[in-house]
Parts: C-alpha cells; structure tokens; sequence
C-alpha cells in the first residue's frame, strides 16, 4: 500500500495536479491574468501535459 502511494506523489504527478489547479483557477474566473499570460500558461500547460502522457518510460531524451 504504501509504495503505491510513493508511486503516485512523483515529479510528474505534482506537476501535472498544480498546473491542472491553476488553469482550473484560472477558467473559473479566480484568478484572471492579463491575455498573454493566459495565452502563454495555456500554451505551456499543453505543452508539459502532452509531454508527459506520450513520453516512453524506457526512452532516452
């Protein structure tokens, strides 16, 4: 039980639920950026959430 546990609070999980949060505040109106800052986090958030499900695990990058 505990080494699932250890397997789910790893870099890209942290990373993935803190940038999902945000943009979450940010859709719903809690915090609102200018529109390029909006544009480039939306831009980013794509670009690391992709990254991260189509990346292989044995791959060398």
């Amino acid at each position: 039980m505990i080494g699932k546990i250890a397997k789910l609070i790893d870099v890209k999980s942290i990373v993935t639920l803190t940038m999902t949060l945000a943009m979450v505040l940010m859709l719903t109106g809690v915090f609102n950026p200018t529109t390029e800052v909006f544009a480039l986090f939306a831009t980013s958030y794509g670009s690391v959430i992709t990254h991260f499900f189509v990346k292989k695990k044995d791959s060398e990058v």
